[in-house]
């Protein structure tokens, strides 16, 4: 029954997260929305996981720590061929591949971005023009681009034809933005929602949380450059370098959401709002270990009980009395 609830919920994030965390008052607050999005895809990872452990571990073995857990593994596959150790062992092996694809999309996609990265560095060195002492390298070419590089160091990365095609304000704007990106650790985030949609492909939910994730921080680096350079300069630095980004790096995607958005800010929400929105990421985070913890304890408070009030646990008592 746990691993059902457990299931459950996964299937009721799945199902609400995307008609929820895109509601309209959330548009003024996309650090809050990254990690809605983030917190339901960790929530579905952690409940669909937990729920393939409790099919393999009783609640009990599980509040018993490690050594339960491995004791009630190997009795299922000492067990095997009756239908419930079956169950568990299939509920062990399906928990299994699930960490294993989570593991293993994490790992890839760091990776490869870090390499991709690392080259990219590499091809701009024999075109750069110059390494500015503020922080940013002019690169000849002839499309205005601006974008980052994050890693250590993190590199902004001018082209000529941007500086030619972009005002004062609407650099210092952008690179206000790049920074932002950087000092954020963006890319982390984006990341993130990447390996959880390459771990589970076809789920519409982590199609969704990638591309929301990857619009919400272009919104995040556009609220921080705009506090300090006007949300005009914005919009207009956007228009000039609308969708020119590279692969694996961080800069002006998403132009025309990101035009009207800065054109006509959403209206801020009200504190309420914050907090349901904290209170919901909490939930998202808390609940699927709260169940799992919840049913372990029930197990041994049943167990106990069951065992205190027994027959068997009454009879050596009476055995000693005067009577006998």
């Amino acid at each position: 029954m746990t691993s059902l609830a457990l299931l459950g919920w996964a299937a009721a994030v799945v199902t609400l997260a995307r008609p929820v965390l895109t509601a309209p008052w959330l548009a003024s607050q996309p650090r809050l929305a990254v990690w809605l999005w983030l917190g339901a895809e960790l929530s579905v990872a952690g409940a669909v996981l937990a729920a393939g452990l409790l099919v393999a571990v009783p609640p009990a073995a599980l509040a018993a720590g490690l050594a339960g857990i491995v004791a009630a593994c190997k009795q299922a596959l000492a067990d095997l061929g009756a239908p419930n150790a079956t169950l568990a062992v299939v509920g062990l092996v399906a928990t299994s591949v699930l960490a294993a694809r989570l593991l293993a999309a994490l790992v890839v996609t760091f990776t490869t971005a870090r390499r991709w990265r690392r080259r990219h560095r590499a091809a701009l060195l024999p075109l750069a023009r110059q390494d500015v002492g503020a922080g940013w390298t002019v690169v000849e070419h002839a499309a205005p681009v601006v974008y980052c590089l994050p890693g250590r160091p993190g590199q902004v990365v001018v082209t000529s034809a941007a500086l030619d095609a972009l005002t004062e304000a609407e650099f210092a704007a952008v690179l206000r933005h790049e920074r932002a990106h950087l000092r954020g650790r963006h890319h982390v985030l984006v990341a993130l929602a990447v390996a959880f949609r390459r771990a589970l492909p076809g789920l519409p939910m982590a199609d969704a949380a990638e591309t929301e994730i990857r619009r919400l921080v272009e919104h995040l680096a556009d609220d921080r450059a705009s506090e300090r350079h006007g949300r005009h300069a914005v919009a207009t630095a956007i228009v000039q370098l609308a969708d020119r980004t590279p692969r694996h790096a961080l800069g002006a995607a998403g132009a025309a959401d990101r035009v009207r958005r800065m054109l006509a800010p959403p209206t801020r929400p009200r504190a309420r709002h914050r907090l349901v929105a904290a209170g919901a990421i909490g939930l998202l985070l808390a609940g699927p270990p709260a169940v799992a913890v919840a049913s372990a304890g029930l197990a041994v408070e049943h167990a106990t009980c069951s065992t205190g009030s027994s027959p068997t646990a009454a009879g050596p008592a009476a055995s000693q009395s005067p009577g006998g």
